[in-house]
């Protein structure tokens, strides 16, 4: 339960402008970080959908003392994650308007056209003028190799499209493809739809999930092995860890942020 009540409170604040999700989940103190995250992240991400399925079920007028927040974790959890994991009373009001909530995602799929729950996404998306920010993956290079990691998405039922030439390439990506980024050779860029956090690759921590303009710093930095780098701004840790692997293990980087005490990693 203490998972559901700490990403509900994650996603009100984010969706009040009152910080970001990176910050919120890693100051947060839960146990389980990835978890969190991954929480979070895909209730966000489905949030205009959440909303529209507890609108058209009245759910917050049939169970008075849930909130919307904790209602769209729970649902998201219950139709496009593993199931509701929590017991107690929220199980049981979440299980008791399965079939109703299962209904009225049922019905949107066909009024949208769609056959797939991500493409809900893209449907909502594709009147907008706006831009979908792609998935960014970076290959974890103190583990494995880009090549590694692009033969196993292949086994895994994705489609490798080559090195990207242009930014435009960016823009045609779809279902389970999935290229190599135009600057950064450890950058492997798909579909803003994929959902990666539950896969081994991500679990074993071969790779991670990390934006261009995170990786952009050590990138532009490329610090020869040997040397000594200063992170003064290092929570979450990825420019961290993007730095450890430019030095191949063969340096020192000092890494803290704000008051915290710099710790020291060789």
């Amino acid at each position: 339960m203490a998972l559901y009540v700490k990403a509900a409170e994650i996603v009100e604040r984010v969706e009040s402008k009152r910080g970001s999700v990176k910050d919120l989940v890693y100051n947060s103190g839960h146990q389980n970080i990835k978890q969190l995250f991954a929480l979070v992240c895909e209730t966000l991400k489905y949030a205009g959908i959440l909303k529209e399925i507890i609108g058209s079920t009245k759910l917050l007028k049939q169970e008075k003392k849930l909130q919307l927040s904790v209602a769209k974790v729970l649902v998201y959890d219950l139709l496009f994650g593993k199931g509701v994991k929590c017991g107690g009373n929220w199980k049981a009001i979440i299980t008791k308007h399965r079939s109703q909530l299962k209904s009225a995602l049922a019905r949107l799929k066909v009024k949208r056209k769609v056959s797939r729950n991500e493409d809900l996404i893209v449907s909502k998306a594709s009147g907008s003028q706006g831009c979908r920010v792609p998935r960014y993956v970076r290959v974890n290079l103190l583990k494995t190799s880009t090549n590694d990691v692009i033969d196993y998405f292949r086994r895994d039922g994705f489609i490798y499209r080559g090195r990207a030439t242009s930014v435009n390439d960016l823009k045609h990506l779809k279902g389970k493809e999935f290229i190599c980024d135009l600057h950064l050779p450890e950058l492997l860029v798909f579909p803003s739809t994929i959902d990666l956090h539950q896969h081994f690759l991500y679990t074993a921590g071969h790779i991670i999930l990390q934006d261009k303009a995170s990786c952009l710093p050590a990138h532009l930095l490329n610090p020869p092995q040997g040397s000594h780098v200063i992170d003064a701004c290092a929570a979450p840790g990825n420019k961290t860890s993007h730095l450890a692997a430019i030095l191949r293990n063969k340096g020192y980087v000092l890494e803290g942020k704000g008051n915290h005490r710099i710790l020291q990693h060789r």
